[in-house]
């Protein structure tokens, strides 16, 4: 009687853990949708929109979330500190580093207020690849739209980061297309007739077209395992 009633409460306790691990997916997720769309209309509008109180009240709300699924995960985790290690980078960047610098730091650069805006949104990459594996079963399509969604994030962030940056001081930069067209040119590697003129432009031209080349030989590879898994499939049949 005792094995049995032992056995329904760990069948109980595993479902729990499922629908809280359910739970703080969707708030993962809806932490990463409101981290883009804040920081674009931040970085977007040519005049301030959102006060600085809003910004930190925010970021603190979402950087809470991330801290809160981290550590869930790792009390229900049977690898003890070995989830820890392996999990170190998303700790990381969980951490709310705006709020502890502005709380010791009243007055900060723009430029550093932007930076760590930016830090929580590697986090929220995992929100995008939650939603890419509701989506697929396939570990290989998984891999490979993950890294198709982040290639997209990073062309977008680093579009607008541009547009921000330049558009003040660089007369070719005149709307936020021509960053974003600046963006694909340099992710294909082709190259761009806009070149930055701040240290932050030119760095994102290298980080695009170091992405680009990465992803080039991920999606031969992602064509070329589907051919032959293809023509396996056909041949046994």
């Amino acid at each position: 009687m005792s094995i049995r009633t032992s056995s329904s409460h760990t069948r109980l306790d595993m479902k729990n853990n499922r629908s809280l691990e359910h739970i703080l997916n969707i708030l993962v997720i809806l932490g990463s949708i409101f981290i883009i769309i804040i920081l674009s209309i931040e970085l977007l509008s040519t005049t301030p929109v959102l006060s600085n109180r809003f910004i930190l009240n925010s970021h603190l709300v979402v950087c809470t979330i991330f801290l809160l699924d981290f550590f869930v995960r790792w009390y229900y985790s049977s690898q003890g500190w070995t989830f820890v290690w392996r999990n170190l980078f998303f700790l990381f960047v969980s951490i709310p580093y705006l709020n502890l610098v502005t709380a010791f730091t009243p007055v900060i650069s723009h430029n550093l207020w932007i930076t760590l805006r930016l830090i929580p949104l590697a986090r929220g990459i995992y929100g995008i690849s939650l939603i890419v594996s509701w989506i697929t079963r396939s570990k290989i399509t998984n891999l490979f739209i993950t890294y198709l969604a982040i290639l997209f994030v990073i062309i977008y962030f680093s579009s607008i980061v541009f547009f921000f940056m330049e558009h003040p001081v660089n007369p070719p930069v005149k709307t936020y297309w021509d960053a974003f067209n600046w963006a694909m040119m340099n992710v294909t590697t082709v190259g761009s007739n806009i070149f930055g003129v701040t240290k932050i432009g030119q760095s994102l031209a290298v980080l695009l077209a170091a992405s680009g080349m990465i992803f080039f030989p991920i999606f031969t590879a992602y064509v070329t395992t589907k051919f032959q898994n293809k023509r396996k499939g056909t041949e046994n049949n």
